[in-house]
C-alpha cells in the first residue's frame, strides 16, 4: 500500500513540474479540460472498436473548429472527427477473435465476435466533439471512478443529447448473443455571467466483464444503471468559486442470483476554487455518498471524502487536474452473521487527470486513482483500488493515425472470512485507424488482458484481434 502512495505522489510531482514549464513556455494559451477514464474497458479507445462504456481520448481534447467542406482537413490538419454540427450519427461493423472468450486459466473458449454498433447525437449549439463523456463503473460510489471533467461553456445555453446500441453476435455460442447500448443527456443554463447551472443523465444497459468471479456462461450479470447529477457554479467574487452538485447512482442486476449488488447511491460534493491566476486553480472539495442496498446480504455505508486539489490549465494542448486526501467509510450491519467484519475503514485518496500534447502530432493522457469502492462479490465488504491508464496518441499521416492505451489496476479485497485476495489487472490495446475517406474510417487492433491473483482460479491470459470499419456524418 505504501508503495501506491508513494507512486501517485511521485506522478503529482512530476506533473506539476512540467505544468509550471509549460506556462512559462507558452503564457498566452488557454488550456484544455483534463480527460475523464473508467474501467479498463472504458479505458481503451472510445472509436467504436468494441469497448463497452465511453472515455474521453487524447484527441477529443484538441481544440473545437468548424470542419467547412465534408473533404476538408479538421482543425488540427486531418481527417478524424465530426463536422461541425448539430445531428451527429455513425454506424460501425466490427469483427474480432479472441482466444479466451471467458477469461479462464483453463479450458480457454476461442470465439469471433461480430458487433454491430449504431450511434446518434444532437447539440445545441453545434459542435464537432462531444460536449461531455461519462464513463459509468458499477463498484464506484456514486456510479463514477473519475471525476468528471470539467467541459466548456460555448455558450448561454447547451442542449445534448445521445443514444447508442451495440448489438453483439458470438460464434461460440448464440445463447451469449445480446445488445448493450443507453442514452445520456445534458442541459446547461447559464443566468448570468457568473452563475452556472446543469442537469445530467446517463443511462445504460450492458453486462460484467467475463470471468470466473463475475460474468459466466451460466451467469451473463447484465444490469442496468443510471447516473443522474444536478448542481451549478456560483463566481460569488472574482477569484472564488463555490460548485455545488447533486449525484443519484442506480444499479440493479436482471438476475436474482445478482441481487446482493443491487443498490441505489445518494449524495452531493461541494467545492471551493480561489484563482490563483489565470491558468492555475486551487480548490478543496468535499463529497457524501450513500450507498443503500436493496438487500440485507450486503452492508449499506457511509463514503465521505475531504481533498484538496490543484487544476493547471498550462496551454491549449496541456492540463492537469490533481487532488488527495481522506477517504472515510462506515458500515451498517443489518445481519449479526457479520459482526467480525470492520464497520468503519478509512486511509489516503488521490486522483490524476492530465494530457499532455507533446508535439503537433502526438499527445499523451494519464489517469490514476486510488481509493475504497464497492465489492463485486458476496464475499468480500468492499475493494481498495489502485487504477492507472497511459494513452499515446500518434498522428502518422494526415489520414494515419495509431494510439496505444495501457491500463493497470490494483484490488484489494476486504474478505468477510479474513482470507487474502488480490486481483492485479493488466490490459494493454494498440489501435491502428486509417480514413477512408472524411466519413469513413478503417481501423485494426490487438490487445492483450491478463489478470494475476492470490485466490486460486482466477488468474487468466486472453489475447484478441479485431478489424472494423466506421462510417459517421
Amino acid at each position: 500500500m505504501k508503495k501506491k502512495y508513494q507512486f501517485g505522489l511521485a506522478v503529482l510531482l512530476l506533473a506539476a513540474a512540467h505544468a509550471e514549464v509549460s506556462v512559462a513556455q507558452d503564457g498566452a494559451a488557454v488550456a484544455a479540460a483534463p480527460a475523464e477514464s473508467g474501467t479498463p474497458e472504458a479505458a481503451a479507445s472510445a472509436a467504436d472498436s468494441g469497448t463497452k462504456d465511453e472515455a474521453q481520448s487524447p484527441e477529443q481534447q484538441e481544440k473545437q473548429k468548424d470542419d467547412g467542406d465534408e473533404e476538408q482537413l479538421d482543425s488540427d490538419g486531418y481527417v478524424f472527427g465530426y463536422r461541425n454540427g448539430y445531428l451527429h450519427a455513425s454506424v460501425g461493423l466490427n469483427g474480432e477473435w479472441t482466444d479466451n472468450l471467458y477469461n479462464e486459466n483453463t479450458g480457454e473458449q476461442d470465439n469471433f465476435l461480430t458487433q454491430i454498433s449504431p450511434s446518434i447525437w444532437f447539440t445545441s449549439p453545434r459542435r464537432p466533439k462531444h460536449p461531455i463523456q461519462i464513463a459509468p463503473d458499477n463498484t464506484a460510489p456514486g456510479g463514477m471512478q473519475y471525476s468528471l471533467a470539467d467541459y466548456d461553456v460555448v455558450s448561454k445555453k447547451q442542449i445534448y443529447l445521445a443514444g447508442n446500441l451495440d448489438y453483439m453476435n458470438y460464434s461460440a455460442d448464440s445463447d451469449l448473443n445480446h445488445a448493450e447500448g443507453g442514452f445520456a443527456g445534458l442541459f446547461q443554463f447559464k443566468p448570468g455571467s457568473r452563475l452556472t447551472l446543469r442537469v445530467l443523465d446517463k443511462y445504460t444497459h450492458g453486462q460484467d466483464i467475463f470471468n470466473v468471479a463475475e460474468a459466466t456462461a451460466d451467469n451473463d450479470r447484465v444490469y442496468n444503471s443510471n447516473i443522474f447529477g444536478a448542481g451549478g457554479d456560483w463566481q460569488f467574487a472574482d477569484k472564488f468559486t463555490l460548485k455545488l452538485n447533486y449525484r443519484n447512482f442506480l444499479l440493479e442486476y436482471d438476475k436474482d442470483i445478482n441481487d446482493f449488488m443491487n443498490r441505489t447511491d445518494n449524495g452531493f460534493d461541494g467545492s471551493l476554487v480561489y484563482e490563483h491566476s489565470p491558468k492555475t486553480d486551487f480548490f478543496v472539495e468535499y463529497q457524501y455518498l450513500l450507498a443503500d442496498y436493496d438487500e440485507d446480504k450486503m452492508p449499506d455505508n457511509d463514503n465521505s471524502y475531504l481533498d484538496v486539489g490543484v487544476n493547471w490549465q498550462a496551454t491549449v494542448k496541456t492540463s492537469l487536474m490533481a487532488k488527495a486526501g481522506y477517504q472515510q467509510v462506515d458500515y451498517e450491519y443489518e445481519d449479526s452473521s457479520a459482526a467480525l467484519a470492520d464497520d468503519s475503514e478509512g486511509g489516503l485518496n488521490f486522483e490524476i487527470q492530465g494530457i499532455w500534447k507533446a508535439t503537433e502530432r502526438s499527445s499523451l493522457l494519464l489517469n490514476t486513482k486510488y481509493s475504497i469502492e464497492q465489492s463485486d462479490t458476496a464475499q468480500a465488504q468492499n475493494k481498495t483500488v489502485f487504477a492507472g491508464r497511459v494513452a499515446f496518441d500518434h498522428r502518422f499521416t494526415d489520414r494515419i493515425r495509431g494510439d496505444v492505451n495501457l491500463v493497470y489496476e490494483n484490488s484489494d479485497y476486504g474478505q468477510f472470512d479474513g482470507s487474502d485476495r488480490t486481483d492485479d489487472r493488466w490490459y494493454l490495446k494498440p489501435e491502428l485507424q486509417y480514413a477512408l475517406k472524411k466519413w469513413l474510417f478503417l481501423n485494426v487492433y490487438c490487445s492483450l488482458d491478463k489478470k494475476d491473483s492470490t485466490l486460486e482460479g482466477l488468474d487468466y491470459d486472453t489475447a484478441t484481434v479485431g478489424i472494423g470499419i466506421r462510417g459517421a456524418m
